[in-house]
């Protein structure tokens, strides 16, 4: 896909981190959509959890820059949150199909993502690249 955008073809490990930081800007997006007051979306109480979300998504634009400097641990720590959310994107539509029935395309758009991230971050070639850095 990035080939006919680029012009050049990209590896596993750079296709799974540039995935991964289109997915900490969603998450920030929404942390910003809850945070600031809108038509669209009213929460009463947001709490705490909203600051999670944001820090969690600026993780997840900071995380792929120090894989992409060679730090392992930042690898599984990349790989880590897209499990998590993949689990929540999966959460967050569970329950009555009447009232989440307008959250599918949540879980299209964020699952999606987070199983191309997982996809290509685990695949052995991703693995190799990074050994090779």
């Amino acid at each position: 896909m990035f080939k006919f955008l680029i012009g050049k073809e990209i590896g596993h490990l750079q296709t799974g981190l540039i995935l991964s930081q289109v997915g900490g800007l969603i998450l920030i997006f929404m942390g910003l959509m809850v945070i600031f007051p809108s038509r669209m979306f009213t929460f009463e109480d947001v709490g705490g959890f909203i600051w999670i979300i944001l820090g969690l998504g600026i993780i997840r634009m900071l995380a792929p820059i120090a894989v992409s400097k060679g730090s392992k641990i930042a690898f599984w720590v990349v790989v880590l949150l897209s499990v998590l959310k993949l689990a929540e994107s999966f959460l967050a539509t569970v329950g009555d199909p009447e009232e989440n029935l307008g959250w599918y395309w949540y879980l299209v758009l964020t699952g999606g993502i987070e199983v191309g991230v997982l996809i290509h971050l685990l695949n052995p070639k991703a693995r190799a690249e990074l050994s090779n850095q």
